[in-house]
């Protein structure tokens, strides 16, 4: 597979952490920096689908009505032991 090079800016306080990750885990920099890229792509793109299925939801009509939310918070705040 091939790469492309990516470079950005980080503050001191990230680069330092990030070589203290990768010397406790004799792991360089750039595993750590692609481990966190792709972690965060990962959950981004759910965040992103899953506001999409949402949106394809409330365009098909399939929308729960504001009483049935209400009853549900009241329920659940009854139930709570505070």
């Amino acid at each position: 597979m091939s790469s492309t090079v990516l470079s950005f800016q980080a503050d001191e306080e990230t680069v330092q952490t990030l070589d203290q990750l990768a010397g406790a885990t004799e792991r360089d920099r750039q595993y750590h920096l692609q481990q966190a890229l792709s972690r965060y792509l990962e959950a981004e793109m759910r965040q992103m689908h899953a506001i999409s299925d949402g949106i394809a939801d409330a365009d098909a009509g399939n929308l729960t009505d504001i009483e049935s939310v209400k009853a549900r918070w009241v329920k659940r705040a009854d139930n709570s032991p505070d």
